[in-house]
């Protein structure tokens, strides 16, 4: 699948890869090495990938030195100054270009190139972002306070006083009422609702305290 619609992009050099569906060619580096005029122009593309990720690597390479190096010599056909980092854990490779030129190169040349039995997949690898420390601040004191745990509270910040407990004794005076051991309707049924009771609890002799302190027995498990 190729854009038709952009004379720039050659349509046999842009093609939508049916194994991934990944572009075999980056967007902002297309045709770089036609149209730049120089050297200054490739240097000015630094915010671009200059690595890629290569993936679906036989297990065999990992542990073989000689493969190891035959498909480092295969990358550095771009580009003499490059390095690699294996990262075996991963089951991954990247390779460091010095420019993102011979990156892209890598990226449509190599990917789904066949390497012992595998088919490897090329990816460019998304460019770091360098961070300026002048403009690392601490968030605005109120947003720190914000913050679990929360840090110290802002200037003149004061707890808020407990409010009494609210007792009310109307309640208390009704449930003092009710004699024990015997049924209360606090609510008379209606045709649609059906009638309150309160059943009270028999009072405690002094001599049946002991019983208090027995333990409820527990539930028998059914057999199975």
């Amino acid at each position: 699948m190729a854009h038709k619609d952009d004379e720039s992009f050659p349509d046999e050099y842009v093609y939508i890869n049916s194994e991934d569906g990944m572009p075999n060619i980056h967007p902002n580096i297309a045709n770089l090495e036609h149209e730049s005029d120089g050297q200054d122009e490739i240097d000015d593309l630094d915010d671009l990938p200059k690595s890629v990720i290569v993936t679906n690597i036989h297990s065999t390479v990992f542990n073989d030195e000689n493969l190891k190096k035959e498909m480092e010599d295969l990358f550095r056909i771009f580009s003499e100054n490059t390095t690699f980092q294996w990262l075996r854990s991963f089951k991954r490779l990247r390779v460091n270009y010095d420019s993102p030129l011979a990156a892209a190169n890598a990226r449509v040349q190599l990917h789904q190139y066949k390497f012992y039995d595998n088919r490897i997949n090329c990816y460019f690898a998304q460019p770091v972002t360098p961070v300026s420390l002048k403009n690392l601040r601490p968030p605005a004191p109120v947003k720190q306070f914000l913050i679990s745990p929360p840090s110290s509270p802002p200037i003149g910040w004061e707890p808020r006083e407990e409010g009494e407990p609210l007792v009310n004794h109307d309640l208390l005076a009704a449930i003092a009422s009710l004699s024990p051991g015997e049924s209360h309707e606090l609510h008379a049924p209606t045709p649609t609702q059906p009638a309150i009771i309160v059943h009270t609890a028999l009072a405690v002799e002094s001599n049946d305290s002991a019983k208090l302190g027995r333990s409820i027995p527990q539930t028998r498990c059914p057999n199975h």
